[in-house]
């Protein structure tokens, strides 16, 4: 054993080391991965961050101008009412250059604002044609300078314009309802500044049922001046793509975009325009592997270096979405990790030459608890729980183990005895099932109960009675004129539950031989299992008295549902619901029989306990009274026991053969003739 231990110690310290440097390896790329993954989803989560500021109040003040509109507070031809209103937005949010208002006549104001400077342009194409009237002033001169300009602009013919346009539900220049949405148009040079950007734009109705265009324009070069300072890595770089045509409409940090001229040559252009290799080459990887799909991490390589790429998208209204691309090489990720690898082989192979040494001390020490100890276990594995010789060593967790062993013998005893209570639990509980049911004529009757542990938390009983000379009704067990059923079902399963139904049965065959009648049987079981029943403990119960002459049977349920009736006539099968709760949950139940079932020829009355109806497939789908019913209806005309057989196969292939969950307990009455 020495020797064993010996050369499987050494073997296993060596294949120990080399699995330690191919985990470090292995650990070193998942470090690069996380990083990468955790530093791109960050920097995609700040770009969304300033995105949502930098949108936000674009769409929250074209709400707030078409209430405004829709209160009749806005006049296209009102230039200096609509100055009052506009001026103090486009000053504090600086990304929104200009504010516009036209309607459907042509109409079309314009406040323009470049940080120091105002413009005014009104547009009426009606009445001055394609002339425009400018009206220019700043914070130094404000006297207002008026001038004329053939600009041959018209409103109506924007882009922007035309969406908003298309939101509206009519079909006139009046109308009742407008979409409440905001709408960005492409990116695009603006008319008047010739600035790279976007418009917002809404349509909204005045309180002349006017159809009216609000729209502002925000400008993409405050975009690209967050993106452009985005600090992601040492050479790492964040940028945003329109979602057509791939244009860059937020620039990337770099030497070329540093001064603002360079904005407007960069922005709108695609890719392969801007002469970025690393992002031609991530896109080109990201459409090969994933095409449009959303929020992907990956890695591709570009001038022979590797780079992490993480593209998401951000929707800008409901139709339209911006691509968020963030790039870091890996070489920033890697940092001191480089070296880590060197170090880790240096520990490895000091840690080595230790354990070899460690490995000839230990041999000796650990060989003979450790063969006394298997000893032990073998004798134990042959049932022998007599204490064994006390192992004495220096080691900690060898005695851990003896004492455990000692603790095993003393559990195992323990569960021995518990198995054979359980067992003995189990024939005692099979023992007050009816050892033969009594026979009724014309009926053809089926009861049988199995447990899913040792014992069960299901019981059934079929009391015969026949009639005797003054007219009363006496216990027969074998052939009789009427007969009493009972099928409960306790909650849960196991020797608990099982002493549970055992006691309903025995109360229910009491009331039985004295003379009881139904109702005050089901009340005075109830009022003692609401006493003997912990809380949260209830049985669900099921009783039925049938009378052969009359065929008249009297069903009554405590919880216990479904019930199955077949109805031979007409080839149905019904379900029936339980009267009253559970018993154990409240003392106060109302007993009242419902009408008795008249069963006819060939008519079924059949009781299932939950294991029968409930049992689950692979996916957690439950049988269910359908499926049952739908086997009742098949074999109405099997026997009994081959109608019980038919749907215990039906569960086994419904479940494959799984083992069942809870105890299975079936009552079926047939009536022959």
């Amino acid at each position: 054993m020495r020797q064993s231990l010996l050369a499987n110690l050494l073997i296993m310290t060596v294949v120990l080391s080399a699995a330690l440097v191919v985990a470090a390896t292995y650990a070193n790329r998942m470090a690069v991965k996380t990083l990468s993954a955790v530093v791109l989803r960050q920097t995609s989560q700040h770009v969304r961050s300033e995105l949502n500021r930098f949108f936000g109040p674009v769409a929250a003040h074209l709400r707030m101008v078409a209430s405004w509109g829709a209160g009749g507070l806005l006049n296209v031809t009102d230039r200096e009412g609509l100055n009052r209103l506009f001026a103090p937005v486009l000053a504090q949010y600086p990304q929104i250059t200009s504010a516009l208002l036209a309607d459907v006549h042509g109409h079309e104001y314009l406040l323009l604002h470049d940080g120091h400077e105002w413009l005014n342009r009104e547009t009426r194409r009606g009445e001055w044609g394609g002339r425009s009237r400018l009206w220019h002033w700043s914070d130094r001169q404000p006297d207002p300078v008026v001038s004329w300009q053939k600009l041959g602009y018209d409103p109506r013919e924007r882009p922007w314009y035309r969406q908003a346009l298309q939101s509206l539900h009519a079909d006139s220049k009046h109308v009742k309802a407008v979409s409440k949405a905001v709408y960005y148009s492409e990116p695009y040079n603006f008319f008047t500044t010739g600035e790279p950007g976007i418009t917002a734009s809404m349509a909204f109705c005045g309180k002349d049922g006017q159809v009216r265009i609000a729209a502002f324009d925000v400008r993409l070069k405050d975009i690209s001046a967050f993106t452009t300072g985005l600090a992601v890595s040492r050479h790492g770089m964040a940028l945003i793509l329109s979602d057509t045509h791939l244009r860059v409409i937020g620039l990337p940090r770099g030497r070329h975009f540093s001064r603002a001229t360079d904005y407007r040559r960069a922005l709108l252009q695609t890719p392969d325009q801007l002469k970025l290799p690393v992002l031609s080459a991530a896109l080109r990887v990201y459409r090969e592997e994933f095409g449009e799909e959303s929020e992907k991490i990956f890695r591709f390589r570009s001038g022979g270096a590797l780079w992490w790429a993480g593209v998401s998208s951000y929707p800008i209204d409901t139709s339209r979405a911006a691509h968020i691309v963030v790039m870091v090489p890996q070489a920033d990720l890697m940092g001191s990790l480089k070296y880590m690898r060197l170090y880790i082989l240096a520990i490895i192979c000091i840690v080595l030459l230790l354990a070899v040494l460690r490995v000839f001390v230990l041999t000796g020490r650990y060989s003979r608890p450790v063969e006394a100890l298997v000893q032990d276990s073998r004798r134990i594995s042959r049932g022998d729980l007599e204490p064994a010789e006390r192992i004495s060593s220096p080691v900690w967790e060898f005695q851990r183990l003896a004492e455990a062993h000692d603790e095993m013998r003393s559990g195992l005893r323990v569960l021995m005895k518990l198995e054979r209570d359980v067992q003995l639990a189990r024939r005692i509980q099979q023992d007050t099932f009816p050892r033969r049911l009594p026979a009724l004529t014309g009926y053809e009757i089926t009861a049988w109960s199995q447990p899913a542990e040792g014992a069960g938390g299901d019981t059934f009983d079929v009391i015969g009675l026949s009639q005797t000379g003054d007219g009363r009704y006496g216990i027969s067990e074998d052939r009789a004129d009427a007969a009493v059923f009972l099928l409960a079902d306790a909650a849960g399963h196991g020797i608990g539950p099982a002493l549970a139904v055992t006691q309903v049965r025995a109360m229910l065959r009491m009331a039985v031989r004295s003379g009881q009648v139904l109702p005050v049987i089901i009340t005075q079981m109830n009022a003692q299992l609401c006493e003997d029943l912990q809380e949260g403990r209830f049985i669900t119960a099921w009783f039925g008295r049938l009378d052969t002459a009359s065929h008249r049977l009297t069903s009554f349920s405590a919880g216990q549902a479904p019930l199955f009736h077949y109805r031979a006539v007409d080839s149905r099968c019904r379900t029936l619901v339980a009267q009253v709760p559970p018993f154990g949950i409240t003392e106060d139940i109302a007993v009242e029989l419902p009408d008795p079932v008249i069963l006819e020829p060939g008519d079924l009355f059949v009781v299932f306990s939950d294991g029968l109806i409930e049992p689950t497939d692979a996916g957690g789908r439950i049988f269910g009274s359908r499926r049952v019913a739908e086997v009742i209806t098949a074999c109405h005309a099997m026997p009994t026991n081959d109608l019980l057989a038919t749907l215990r196969e039906e569960l086994g292939r419904y479940t494959k053969g799984a083992p069942a969950e809870d105890d299975q307990t079936a009552v079926i009455i047939k009536r022959l003739r």
